[in-house]
């Protein structure tokens, strides 16, 4: 029997893992062990529906359609920092349906800060309870992931990732894309 090296098969035994390692072996990025579940339910999903096997592309599309750089009720093209004594202000630039708007807010540092403007411009009630960030390749010119979860109050679970040169940008990226995902589901409900 031969070996065919770019066929893995993921199963329901190993599909969290299964999903990770194919992110991982492929494009680098090294998802949170509660994320890789919640994109392993996707993926199967999709395959369920499809009755077909999924290439590393296929599953790649789902990550980026379900987390990367989500703006469908928001984006922040803009955000400005000052070091205070007791942390950071943030200046976010808020851009929706109804235009750009500055929201200055502060926290213990640059992701909290732009998180607390976030939570205010729309009466959000959320916590981060996840935050991992690593380099895609080696070396200083790497393009950095990182990865955000947040949990409402009712214990809803939502997902974000950004991937930028500037690690701050891809943080905000992927709190904003986390954000997203959040309001989105509020609106289909």
């Amino acid at each position: 029997r031969s070996y065919d090296k770019d066929i893995i098969r993921i199963n329901s035994q190993s599909g969290k893992g299964g999903v990770a390692y194919i992110l991982k072996q492929n494009y680098g990025l090294d998802l949170p062990k509660k994320m890789r579940e919640d994109l392993s339910y996707a993926v199967k999903d999709v395959s369920d529906i499809e009755h077909s096997e999924l290439s590393p592309d296929w599953i790649y599309k789902i990550f980026e359609e379900r987390y990367l750089d989500k703006n469908d009720v928001f984006s922040v093209p803009e955000a400005h920092y000052e070091q205070v004594e007791d942390g950071i202000i943030s200046h976010v630039t808020i851009e929706d349906k109804d235009g750009k708007r500055e929201v200055t807010a502060s926290g213990n540092g640059r992701i909290n800060a732009v998180n607390n403007a976030i939570k205010d411009y729309f009466d959000l009630d959320y916590e981060v309870n996840t935050y991992e960030e690593h380099a895609l390749t080696k070396g200083s010119t790497s393009e950095a992931s990182a990865y955000v979860g947040i949990k409402t109050k009712q214990g809803d679970q939502y997902w974000g990732t950004g991937v930028d040169n500037d690690i701050i940008k891809a943080s905000v990226s992927a709190l904003v894309s986390a954000v997203n995902n959040l309001l989105v589901d509020q609106k289909n409900s």
